[in-house]
């Protein structure tokens, strides 16, 4: 049974215990997160999920991340997980095919503002048994993705479930049931209908979040849930005892990636592919007659050609690849609303022609390839195959990097100095005494 190891393990796991390199992938993960959450206010969805607070509770004391209101812990997981997702810019993993920082931070930190103890040490440990819980379930839960494919929302809410129990202490038949109560009442999120006609759902994140955090707090009243997690073996492919067998000795959150563009992971190869062509060879876009796009099977659905919300950007290769070859890269503020009626990018959008190709179909799920033929009018064609990007575990970023992206992301909402405090907090970060050193900042 899956919870013969989880149960003691988040019961178990400490600080103490973890390596040097977990630690500083948990830092690099929160300031991936806080990135990912500030880029996450040039989606719509953003506003209308702060409107959220008006039924989960508009009064209480913890932060939404970029404002300087305060709400109640099912406000607060909701509105930040949501912002941290909508963007599709937050970290993720291959194996479960998903996003676990977005599930994992938002009620963890929630549930640390209210705690009187709560140090940076407190948080990497819950962050670390969330992502080690969530990510394993997804790797089941997904294990049949060719038949049944869970969003984030839906498997990451153990992740979600297991963070906020490690952060509350919780123990027993009391842990067990803050697990088990999301078996039933969290979301599938089928990806498929997450993500369909661009709408905001994008894998039930936010509800996923505040399920687990739900589920917790009626656990701690006696509230029950089933026997055991991922009682639903029928529907995977895979034998659940060996996914957990390594809990607590292979740390999985040293194989998240992170991500450079906001967009659909499938779309990563593609779009730097184009930009290695734009670098190298610099065509003229005027002059482009065909875009040829080879990749696996799954990519080439995400093939329409105009898309007319932030999200359905998101999921759109043809005018990622068309942004990426117009502006040289691509930056949250490229795909927000107001930038989606660029006349020559969707023009270049309409000439990209997407096709599966077995040898690159062998390759997924455990990368991503893309290959890109660029044919121009002269009949001439250049061309670059993208298997591995940077900010995937085998080139991952590095703290400079993720700076970057933090301040990319966050400098229109926070000044200089104050960003600049943030990054210290969060490399200093097993030093902090009480959460909320790290979140004052953050408004």
């Amino acid at each position: 049974m899956a919870l013969s190891k989880v149960l003691p393990f988040i019961e178990n796991e400490s600080y103490d215990h973890l390596s040097s390199e977990v630690i500083t992938k948990a830092k690099k993960s929160l300031l991936d997160f806080l990135a990912s959450t500030y880029a996450g206010y040039q989606c719509k969805s953003a506003s209308i999920a702060f409107q959220s607070a008006d039924w989960f509770g508009d009064k209480g004391y913890c932060s939404i991340i970029g404002s300087e209101k305060t709400v109640s812990p099912l406000a607060a997981t909701f509105i930040n997980a949501t912002l941290a997702s909508c963007m599709d810019i937050d970290d993720g993993h291959r194996e479960p095919v998903g996003h676990p920082g977005c599930m994992v931070i938002p009620p963890v930190l929630a549930v640390m503002e209210l705690s009187k103890k709560s140090t940076g040490k407190d948080l990497i440990t819950a962050m670390v048994t969330g992502y080690e819980v969530g990510i394993r379930c997804g790797i089941v839960m997904n294990s049949n993705h060719e038949q049944l494919f869970y969003g984030s929302g839906g498997w990451a809410l153990f992740g979600s479930a297991s963070g906020i129990a490690k952060m509350k202490r919780l123990t027993g038949k009391t842990l067990e049931n803050a697990l088990t109560i999301g078996e039933v009442y969290g979301p599938t999120a089928q990806c498929g209908k997450s993500i369909a006609a661009g709408s905001m759902t994008k894998e039930s994140v936010g509800w996923g979040a505040v399920t687990a955090l739900m589920g917790a707090s009626l656990a701690e009243q006696g509230f029950t849930g089933p026997d055991n997690i991922l009682i639903d073996k029928h529907l995977y492919n895979c034998n659940i005892e060996n996914i957990f067998e390594t809990l607590g000795e292979k740390y999985e959150i040293k194989n998240t990636y992170f991500k450079q563009y906001p967009a659909c992971k499938w779309a990563h190869s593609p779009i730097t592919a184009a930009i290695q062509v734009i670098e190298e060879y610099n065509p003229d876009l005027k002059e482009i007659d065909e875009i040829i796009i080879e990749t696996f099977q799954k990519a080439t659905t995400l093939h329409h050609t105009k898309p007319q919300t932030t999200e359905a950007a998101q999921y759109s290769i043809p005018f990622l690849v068309a942004t990426a070859l117009y502006y040289g890269t691509v930056e949250p503020y490229h795909i927000s609303e107001k930038h989606l009626n660029n006349d020559i990018i969707c023009n270049l959008a309409t000439k990209i022609r997407m096709v599966s190709v077995d040898d690159l179909e062998k390759e997924f799920p455990s990368k991503r390839p893309a290959r890109v033929k660029i044919k121009m009018k002269n009949n001439s064609v250049f061309t670059k195959e993208v298997k591995l990007i940077k900010g995937d575990p085998e080139n991952p970023l590095s703290w400079e990097d993720l700076i970057n992206k933090f301040h990319l992301c966050s400098k229109d909402f926070i000044d200089y100095a104050h960003r600049e405090e943030i990054i210290n907090k969060i490399a200093h970060l097993e030093n902090i005494t009480h959460v909320k050193e790290l979140t004052h900042l953050l408004k």
